[in-house]
């Protein structure tokens, strides 16, 4: 006797919420190894790169995380079933985070100014196929998850992978420590590329329901023309897209936290290692916590909690006087880290009056954003080298208060409206 169509709908859910589980566990996990605000910033200044490189790295992934989107939305429109372009377009961008091993292997020592290039070139790509792959995935996820389960969806994952993550942070300095530059830096981009390979496979086997294909074939222009036309006529939509541009600088300063630790409180390569385990650890807490809170009251309120912790964490920055007292920095930044994780990309979707039109919401408003995530680390790094770190510091604190004035007064949670 066939499974009547409520029961097989239960089933469908439980295997797409495992296989997006398994994936929210590892995508984390795997960049915690080559994470963006330690482990990258200790590579390049190892390699002997200036704060204005540093800072390049999250600008140049940004734009190429950030621009694609308008480019292939039209395209995913088109598209009923996601699943294989999304898994596609993201073996890409694991394949370019195993060249950035291969190339800090064989140039770390011998050319490390090729290896800062090649890295920088390595790691744009890396984002670009990134960004051809997340609103694919974010249409697929609306389709297979409901709205009230993907926090918990993200926030869970996060605190399992935060979980695993702490003793893989430790192994991490263990592997910097013990092994010879640049085999160190070599093995954890390899392990983050196998771990992040293996945790999105699975995704092939989720139970998809197809889109309806749209009718008529609209090229980038018209795209951007009804984008423009729809999202951009929604004031609450713009508000909130203008809250996450105003997070950008506060974001930029997570990655200039541990620079700061390193070349002025002497912080060495344990020290970053125990960061990134710090901020792992912010992760078991926040993810879940954030998720909880999005899930029982949308994901507006605990992006405002989000920028609290950012303001937070900017604050106690500028009285940091030593190692140690960099941790809770690092903490309350790790925690606001786990709520743009949670909450960014979920907020603007639900504004998406269908889910056929949530491409189209996440690309346009990516393609907004792509200025401000791509120049805010940027000017964080010119105002460290031609100011200081603590003015940096100032400039996040500040556009950390006017996200949360923005979110809080001019944004209304989706849901309820």
């Amino acid at each position: 006797m066939p499974a009547s169509p409520h029961r097989s709908k239960r089933r469908d859910l439980r295997q797409n919420y495992l296989l997006f589980f398994i994936e929210s566990v590892g995508y984390p996990l795997g960049f915690s190894l080559i994470s963006s605000s330690t482990i990258i910033p200790l590579l390049l200044t190892t390699l002997g790169a200036s704060n204005v490189v540093v800072g390049m790295a999250p600008a140049l992934g940004n734009l190429g995380l950030f621009l694609p989107g308008v480019f292939s939305a039209p395209y995913l429109e088109r598209t009923p079933i996601k699943k294989r372009i999304m898994v596609g377009f993201a073996l890409i961008e694991r394949a370019f985070i195993l060249l950035i091993a291969g190339m800090v292997l064989i140039w770390g020592v011998a050319r490390p100014s090729w290896a800062v290039v090649g890295f920088l070139i390595s790691w744009t790509l890396s984002n670009v196929a990134a960004g051809v792959n997340l609103p694919a995935y974010f249409a697929m996820l609306a389709k297979c998850i409901p709205p009230e389960a993907r926090g918990g969806l993200f926030g869970w994952g996060g605190a399992v992978s935060g979980i695993v993550g702490v003793a893989a942070a430790e192994s991490a300095g263990v592997v910097l420590a013990s092994l010879a530059f640049p085999g160190n830096f070599a093995l954890l981009f390899t392990a983050a590329a196998v771990i992040l390979t293996a945790s999105v496979v699975p995704l092939l086997w989720t139970r998809e329901p197809p889109d309806p294909i749209a009718g008529e074939h609209r090229s980038v222009k018209q795209y951007l023309a009804d984008a423009i036309r729809s999202a951009g006529g929604d004031r609450e939509y713009a508000w909130a897209v203008a809250a996450i541009a105003a997070l950008s600088f506060a974001l930029a300063a997570a990655s200039f936290y541990s620079t700061y630790a390193v070349r002025e409180l002497g912080a060495g390569t344990r020290d970053v290692a125990r960061f990134t385990a710090i901020t792992l650890g912010s992760s078991v807490v926040g993810m879940p916590l954030l998720g909880r809170i999005a899930d029982k009251r949308g994901h507006k309120l605990s992006l405002e909690i989000t920028a609290i912790c950012f303001a937070v964490a900017a604050a106690l920055a500028l009285f940091a006087g030593s190692v140690e007292s960099v941790y809770a920095v690092i903490l309350l930044s790790g925690i606001g880290m786990s709520g743009v994780s949670v909450s960014q990309n979920l907020l603007l979707s639900e504004f998406a009056p269908t889910h056929a039109d949530v491409p189209m919401y996440i690309a346009f408003s990516w393609l907004v954003l792509a200025p401000f995530r791509t120049g805010a680390p940027i000017v964080a790094g010119l105002v460290s080298d031609l100011a200081s770190f603590h003015a940096m510091f100032w400039i996040a604190l500040v556009a950390a208060a006017i996200s949360l004035a923005v979110l809080v007064m001019a944004v209304r949670e989706p849901r309820h409206r």
